[in-house]
């Protein structure tokens, strides 16, 4: 009889895994409790995305154990697994904190700006971090990258995991997701589906002669194809 019930648990577990869920929830500013309208929303396993309401709801595909990652311009991003008690509740309540923060001057060099408040924005980042901006064999940011040889770690992390690989393929069948990384420009769904951080992001492309301009300034879907071209170019070259 025990041998039963452990085995009929096993079963029911492993069919609630399989089975599909429309999983609820409001997202919440943490610090005002107010509601948060467009908040990106993404299910990284099945690659499905949703966006709040005005009233800050959502509600999403998921099955048990699926990653739901939360994003918004001026945010923390937001990682969330779908559990039992989530499947249970009706509706989860989500809390983001903004990640504003306070400038005691601004300096502005002579940039080309675009007239667009993301990328300018980025272009105005990029001037900052003068150690990521020279290729010379002098430079800090070449020395550094050919110790570490950043692409090698970061093709050998990818390609140990199939799932990202899997996910790299089905991408390109997602038209929604496309069309909302060509609207991004924060780096937090390239890292999410990829698992690598905006640090690591910045190394691959510029150890794969990508401008910083482009870096900086292109869309996620554009740098989502970068990288992959580049870890591709990577894997040939290993061969």
């Amino acid at each position: 009889m025990r041998y039963f019930t452990v085995l009929f648990f096993i079963l029911f577990t492993t069919l609630l895994s399989a089975q599909t869920h429309i999983v609820k929830g409001t997202v919440v500013n943490e610090i005002t409790n107010y509601v948060e309208p467009d908040v990106n929303i993404i299910n990284l396993n099945s690659l499905k995305i949703s966006k709040t309401n005005s009233k800050g709801n959502f509600e999403i595909e998921a099955k048990l154990n699926d990653s739901i990652h939360f994003s918004a311009e001026g945010y923390r991003s937001l990682k969330l697994k779908v559990t039992n008690d989530w499947l249970k509740n009706p509706s989860i309540t989500v809390y983001i904190k903004d990640n504003s923060t306070t400038l005691d001057e601004l300096f502005i060099s002579n940039l080309k700006l675009t007239g667009f408040l993301q990328v300018d924005t980025k272009l105005i980042e990029m001037n900052d971090y003068y150690y990521y901006r020279s290729f010379k064999p002098t430079s800090f940011a070449s020395n550094f990258l050919t110790k570490l040889d950043p692409v090698d770690a970061i093709y050998n992390s990818i390609k140990k995991n199939s799932a990202t690989n899997k996910k790299i393929e089905q991408l390109k069948q997602e038209t929604e997701l496309i069309e909302l990384m060509k609207t991004k420009y924060d780096r937090e769904t390239v890292s999410a589906l990829l698992n690598i951080s905006k640090e690591d992001i910045v190394k691959v492309l510029q150890s794969c002669n990508h401008t910083d301009r482009f870096i900086y300034t292109a869309s996620d879907y554009q740098v989502f194809n970068a990288l992959n071209e580049c870890l591709e170019v990577h894997n040939i070259s290993r061969k």
